[in-house]
């Protein structure tokens, strides 16, 4: 039986097949203008531009002086009337303005750090889905070449039976034989659906042709040089830790007493008035003791999670370069021996075939197993791919490989 989701997923795609194609969609274009083009427009890359505007915002708002000056006007009537008017300000003496302009600094590299994790993502995202839909693909073309056996298959029984060669049991298997295959064919194709709706989605647009990924047998692994302390993993990390020190200053500027110097002029009754005034909060009830500790314990755990963190992604980055290597080696192997080996088996099946050497479900037995051994050759492929960008990704080379694409 087909998979009601898959099902469901050839539906979709078939409703959104109905509007019409960009001239772009419906041309074959190159990966690296692909690329570009789907990662520059994609809204979650805009949404993250605009935290980073908003970080660069707060920033300048934080570099601004941190204390307006007051202006204050008295009216006294007694014996005599009394007129003043005074000018104060508060005066940042402890550098409060400094510390508030090194944490949103610090904001605007996390905001960066954000802005490139997110670009990252929808790379290997939009690079997985690519792989992924090449290989569903050659899948549906593995179960279409099924079929087509199958039905050659069906026909030959049935000219056999009519000559009264064979009994009418290999027809029947022969005919169940092409019934399954067919079924295999539109399971195949909602699989293709499936792969074409995480593409879809990532380019918002609907394509009869979609870029094909590169190939990546034969390339020199060595050649990538691989830096932990690059990958937006490790910079979004210690972004998090300057924040955090940087908010240990603000904790301590905040509860330093500032003074405020005043100036007031006047009259009162016949005489002039002038007065100088200053005042100085005194720490005594709240000196912000745990306010700086408690920041001062945020910055030494993300001390630890910047450890923790180079530790994973170390690990991350040796089971990719083993992965790699593995990978490129099966697939090596299954394109120079494998695939040629399967290629003359199915000739030789098909001539038996002919001479009648081998009955209907000997021949649907072997043929099952020869197509399971090239859907498997596909899976390699796919493998070889992923384990490709694995390596990437853990070495910090990603973003460096797709500009060398252009």
């Amino acid at each position: 039986m087909l998979n009601i989701n898959r099902a469901a997923a050839a539906l979709a795609l078939a409703a959104v097949s109905l509007a019409p194609l960009s001239l772009a969609a419906q041309q074959p274009q190159r990966l690296s203008a692909f690329i570009d083009q789907t990662i520059n427009l994609h809204p979650a890359i805009r949404a993250a531009e605009k935290n980073l505007s908003k970080a660069k915002a707060s920033a300048s708002a934080a570099g601004q002086y941190p204390y307006n000056p007051e202006l204050e006007a008295g009216y006294e009537e007694t014996a005599e009337k009394s007129r003043e008017f005074g000018l104060s300000q508060t005066i940042d003496v402890w550098g409060r303005r400094g510390a508030a302009e090194a944490q949103a600094t610090a904001e605007i590299e996390i905001a960066r750090a954000e802005y490139n994790l997110v670009r990252t993502d929808m790379l290997e995202a939009l690079l997985r889905a690519l792989g992924a839909n090449r290989e569903q693909i050659a899948l549906r073309q593995l179960a279409e070449k099924r079929l087509n056996l199958s039905d050659r298959f069906l026909t030959l029984t049935r000219k056999f039976a009519a000559a009264g060669d064979i009994g009418s049991a290999d027809v029947l298997t022969a005919e169940v034989g092409r019934s399954s295959a067919e079924l295999q064919v539109g399971a195949a194709k909602a699989a293709v659906a499936d792969a074409q709706s995480a593409l879809i989605a990532l380019a918002g647009e609907q394509r009869k042709v979609w870029p094909e990924p590169v190939e990546i047998v034969g390339r020199a692994f060595d050649a990538l040089t691989a830096d932990i302390e690059k990958t937006p993993e490790m910079i979004m990390t210690r972004a998090t830790l300057n924040a955090s020190k940087a908010s240990i200053q603000v904790a301590e500027k905040l509860w330093m007493p500032d003074p405020t110097i005043g100036v007031r002029v006047g009259k009162d009754g016949d005489s002039d008035l002038f007065g100088v005034s200053l005042s100085v909060p005194l720490p005594v009830w709240n000196r912000g003791s745990a306010e700086k500790l408690a920041a001062s314990e945020d910055a030494a755990s993300k001390e630890f999670l910047v450890v923790e963190t180079r530790r994973r992604l170390y690990a991350r980055l040796a089971t990719a370069e083993v992965n790699l290597r593995s990978a490129s080696e099966a697939v090596t192997h299954w394109r120079s021996i494998a695939r040629p080996t399967i290629a003359r088996q199915e000739a030789l099946l098909e001539r038996l075939s002919e001479a009648r050497e081998i009955g209907a479900l000997e021949y649907l037995q072997q043929l099952d197993r020869l197509l399971e051994t090239e859907a498997l050759g596909i899976e390699l492929e796919q493998s070889l791919w992923s384990a490709w960008i694995d390596r990437l990704r853990a070495g910090a080379n990603l973003l460096t490989w797709v500009e060398e694409l252009k």
